[in-house]
């Protein structure tokens, strides 16, 4: 189970569309959906899907020979070669979609203005603060713990990103194109994937975090250091 956190994380934040859903969370509810979930959302909601998402890893035309093992014997195995690829080769295991997460916006800097760019506020009409980030993930990490709590596997960290039209290698749960960088997302993944989405309760949170807010105050005169 992992649960280190890389980096320094002031704050996080959870934004939505229905207020009612963040007064949900504040009262313990994670309301999470499948990684593949949020590649569908391309196609529907612009600046918040991502088609890469649930990628395995991408091999770049430069790098090397891709060999595909079919698993048929009279097929066998396909060669392609860097000469024969027209673009980078996205690797897709059902293992890396196969889970359930909760996305959020992690403030990491010193901030005296807004406390994300103003493309993050698109993400809903509304927001929440998480005051005490550790204590806050001390009591997901606890529901894993708990037992009988039907979870195999909890991840929680930063995303990473990198340019994917240069990156060659792993990309995973954790790591996202640069497009999306201005995110600043940090993630909570667990195990085993639900059908279509799964309720987390971690117990209340009114004592570690905001009142909802109108997401327009997320980038207005706010100091954090």
């Amino acid at each position: 189970m992992g649960r280190v956190v890389e980096g320094l994380v002031y704050l996080l934040l959870k934004f939505a569309t229905e207020k009612q859903h963040l007064e949900e969370f504040r009262d313990g509810l994670l309301f999470m959906r499948p990684l593949a979930y949020f590649a569908r959302l391309e196609e529907t909601c612009a600046g918040r899907g991502d088609r890469f998402e649930g990628t395995s890893a991408i091999i770049q035309p430069k790098d090397s020979k891709v060999i595909i093992d079919t698993g048929n014997r009279g097929i066998g195995k396909i060669i392609a070669r860097p000469e024969d690829l027209a673009g980078p080769v996205r690797i897709v295991r059902s293992s890396t979609r196969s889970c359930d997460a909760y996305c959020m916006v992690a403030v990491r800097r010193v901030v005296d203005g807004g406390l994300v760019p103003i493309a993050v506020t698109k993400f809903g009409d509304w927001f929440v603060i998480v005051t005490n980030v550790s204590d806050f993930l001390s009591r997901v990490d606890g529901v894993m713990e708990a037992e009988n709590s039907g979870i195999t596997r909890l991840e929680r960290r930063l995303v990473e990103y990198c340019d994917t039209k240069e990156y060659s290698g792993e990309m995973g749960r954790f790591r996202k194109r640069t497009e999306y960088q201005h995110q600043s997302e940090f993630r909570i993944v667990v195990e085993p994937v639900s059908a279509e989405y799964r309720n987390f309760f971690v117990g209340s949170l009114r004592d570690i975090t905001s009142e909802v807010l109108p997401s327009s105050a997320a980038w207005q005169g706010w100091v954090v250091s």
